[in-house]
């Protein structure tokens, strides 16, 4: 079957009948800005209304931006409307103000896979403006994250980290994101040099010096220091929490991506506390060594933590992360803490065109089949789905890759429940000749509905099957082929369907009455 079989077209975003797409739910503090965009395809210009909004809140009829604050906590259950020449739609929406934020996964675009230590200003606004323009924003993904290497030296008017020159206005560039309908997300750590790149590097690529965090001086003996032949790699004597954040408020962040390891409670809570009692609401991302043992305080103080290294564009390190890991880091244990507002982050996605020189990206190394089994294991698990590549520079299957609305709303399923592992067999068939390794895992959706994802890891074709008891499903069930965007028909009691090597298949499962 050829790729394009494999991966349904994506309907071109900005023509025809409109289409609401994205979650049914979104999750806000009381008091604090407000801003939602609504996710939605057909031809432009496009008349946006709601019903039922409360107090504090209003619509941009012409662009679908929701904003304002809102004073009271409480679910307001309202009913958003969109019509262009072609016709109209409407979808039911809850908006929860006080418990919570990220209800369903943040959806968005992250510069390290991208651009690593050679992001600037120019190449996010080009990421933003892509997002937009290639119709992935009314497809859902909001966050436009500013990675390492934007630092520059301590000062302003809070003493706060500044950039570097490459981003010569921070304010800006946030607003132009937020002017798009975007979020804007930015990168620091407690230690006093975070990662990103040596002050070698810095200088000779835009004269900077070291990079810094949100620590400075010598060493804290308080807190460990893991990589004392790297500069800077731990928590320094002097912290500036407080004062990193008022300068974020100042630039209306709304993400922040902490990144040291061990990703230690003292620390994750020295910086959440100002953040969360800060006037605006900001999405805390830990990384990259969570461990279970502090599960409780990543639950109270972020909406995501990542246990495991990056994920990278090469095969072994998708089956690491993607699978691996479970048993042998240890990460199956953090499905238990998967939940709405809460989410094990399987690193942002090594897909799409990657890192190359200061201006140039190169093709992804995973194969068609890979890159597959990596957004469908993501959307599935549910990870966070940031995206992280040259968004300019994406062809036709990756649109298709990240585009595919019925996969999206797998990964923003109201009910927050993560994927569970129904089977997973590994040995060797044909008198030892062949490896079957495959895995099957089963999501409970809102709707009742179960989502199934068919893992075959192997080097070569097979053919996975599973039983509706295997999945706590009647007998008589119906399916739905989510990448072709087909329905498959009836079954009784099992199902069989052809995996590529490397490939999955991810199917809607619903009883039949």
């Amino acid at each position: 079957m050829s790729i394009h079989n494999r991966l349904a077209a994506v309907d071109q975003w900005n023509a025809g009948v409109p289409a609401i797409h994205g979650p049914n739910i979104t999750g806000a503090s009381a008091m604090k800005p407000f801003l939602y965009t609504v996710p939605v395809t057909g031809e432009r210009p496009l008349f946006f209304s709601v019903e039922g909004l409360p107090d504090g809140l209003s619509i941009d009829n012409q662009t679908g931006k929701i904003a304002g604050i809102v004073a009271r906590e409480n679910e307001y259950h309202v009913l958003l409307r969109v019509e262009n020449r072609h016709g109209k739609a409407e979808k039911e929406f809850d908006i929860v103000i006080g418990k919570g934020l990220a209800l369903t996964p943040p959806m968005g675009w992250n510069s390290w896979n991208a651009w690593r230590r050679w992001v600037d200003d120019d190449k996010v606004r080009k990421a933003a403006f892509s997002m937009v323009n290639n119709g992935l924003a009314a497809r859902g993904y909001t966050y436009i994250n500013i990675d390492s290497c934007w630092q520059g030296e301590r000062g302003g008017i809070f003493n706060a980290i500044q950039p570097n020159s490459k981003f010569p206005d921070m304010k800006g560039l946030s607003e132009y994101i937020h002017g798009l309908g975007l979020k804007f997300g930015i990168y620091s750590s407690p230690w006093v040099e975070p990662w990103g790149c040596s002050a070698e590097e810095a200088f000779a690529d835009w004269g900077g010096g070291a990079l810094i965090g949100c620590s400075a001086g010598a060493h804290d003996t308080d807190y460990p220091n893991h990589h004392p032949t790297i500069s800077g790699k731990f928590v320094g004597i002097n912290k500036y929490e407080p004062n990193d954040v008022a300068q974020f408020i100042e630039w209306e962040v709304d993400f922040l991506k902490y990144d040291w390891t061990p990703t230690d409670p003292q620390s994750l809570e020295r910086m959440a506390r100002p953040l969360k009692a800060s006037s605006r609401d900001i999405i805390l991302s830990v990384c990259t060594d969570a461990k279970i043992k502090w599960a409780d305080s990543y639950i109270k103080w972020t909406e995501m933590w990542r246990s495991i290294p990056d994920t990278n564009d090469v095969w072994s390190s998708v089956l690491m992360n993607g699978f691996f890991a479970d048993d042998q880091m240890g990460c199956e244990e953090w499905r238990q803490h998967v939940r709405p507002g809460k989410w094990n982050d399987l690193d942002m996605t090594a897909l799409g065109p990657q890192f190359d020189t200061m201006t140039t990206t190169k093709a992804n190394g995973l194969t068609h089949e890979e890159q597959i089994t990596h957004m469908t294991l993501w959307a599935l698990y549910p990870s966070p789905l940031i995206l992280s590549c040259d968004l300019e520079s994406i062809n036709d299957f990756e649109l298709r890759l990240f585009g595919n609305e019925e996969v999206i709303a797998v990964n923003q399923d109201s009910l927050g429940k993560a994927s569970v592992r129904i089977r997973e067999e590994r040995r060797l068939t044909d008198f030892g000749n062949r490896l079957t390794n495959i895995r099957i895992q089963a999501r409970e959706m809102a709707d009742s509905t179960k989502v199934v994802g068919l893992f075959n890891l192997a080097d070569t074709e097979d053919i996975i099957e599973f039983s509706s008891k295997e999945i706590n499903m009647p007998r008589n069930f119906k399916v739905r082929n989510l990448w072709e965007r087909k329905d498959m028909g009836t079954y009784t009691n099992k199902l069989s369907i052809a995996v590529p090597a490397h490939g999955a298949q991810l199917l809607r499962v619903s009883a039949i009455e």
